[in-house]
């Protein structure tokens, strides 16, 4: 080792601190999430064609949710997503990007909410208990 280096163990020990602080703060989300228990069916696009695939949403909020399906879809998969609000009469269908899966799963992403899909969700929010 040359004077003045730094030993491996104290380089990968910080490279390693520095990572870990990068990871957490890419998965911290900008809305907080609201325990939820939904039915919901999720529509992806196979080379099949359109598949169903149905599970139950754990946990919603402004930006997206917590969903547990009965398939696994792999992160970046956008969805087409059906579910009702107790406080409606009729299903809403968002569209959704897996940003986050382990195994069943899955958290997704809302893109491109209508402002009444917006405010359906966040007046739902209103009512329930915030995820830790």
């Amino acid at each position: 080792m040359s004077p003045g280096s730094t030993e491996p163990s104290a380089m990968t020990s910080s490279y390693l601190e520095k990572a870990l602080q990068i990871k957490q703060r890419s998965w911290q989300r900008r809305h907080a999430r609201y325990r939820a228990d939904l039915p919901v069916k999720a529509r992806v696009l196979r080379a099949e064609g359109y598949v169903e695939i149905m599970g139950r949403c754990s946990d919603v909020g402004h930006g997206g949710m917590g969903i547990v399906l009965t398939e696994e879809v792999p992160s970046g998969e956008v969805l087409s997503l059906e579910f009702q609000l107790p406080n409606r009469t009729e299903a809403s269908v968002v569209r959704a990007i897996v940003r986050y899966r382990k195994g069943f799963t899955h958290g997704v992403e809302f893109l491109g909410l209508s402002a009444e899909q917006q405010e359906m969700i966040d007046a739902f929010c209103k009512g329930l208990a915030a995820v830790g």
